[in-house]
């Protein structure tokens, strides 16, 4: 084995919230397997990339990524809203084309989620409706938001 060039250096929640919701709706449902999976495509993701305003080592690219996830709908036992940050560090130092930017971000994103995976969880294990397990997602499909576009 050996390392991938993209190392997790930190991450930290910034917010983590996790609520049961009693709903009439969700009287005698049961969840389909042991645990409670919220919908892929109802998953509200956000991300933000940004660079240190100085790079350590010439030979690595660092950046900062934050990950934003919430989740509420009615006939789902939970809500939650989590906000974090992870610090990362590439040793293959590349030219930085948007496939290889693209790259970093699928493979950051998916690492921060899978953190959040486990301690959305570790906290839900304790609720009244049992364990809640977020889906495995394909990032590879994230889109660059276009900073020009006015809402």
């Amino acid at each position: 084995m050996k390392l991938s060039a993209l190392q997790l250096k930190h991450y930290h929640y910034s917010h983590l919230q996790l609520e049961s919701v009693d709903s009439e709706q969700l009287v005698g449902k049961e969840p389909s397997s042991p645990y409670w999976v919220p919908s892929a495509n109802k998953i509200q993701t956000t991300i933000t990339v940004g660079e240190p305003e100085t790079q350590e080592v010439a030979s690595q690219y660092a950046f900062v990524m934050s990950l934003q996830l919430s989740y509420q709908e009615k006939d789902f036992p939970y809500k939650f809203v989590v906000a974090l940050d992870g610090v990362f560090v590439c040793n293959e130092k590349e030219e930085l084309t948007d496939s290889f930017q693209h790259e970093l971000v699928v493979n950051a994103t998916s690492i921060l989620y899978s953190t959040v995976r486990e301690q959305l969880l570790t906290l839900s294990s304790r609720q009244k409706f049992g364990p809640l397990m977020l889906p495995s997602l394909d990032f590879r499909s994230l889109q660059r938001a276009d900073s020009d576009k006015e809402s």
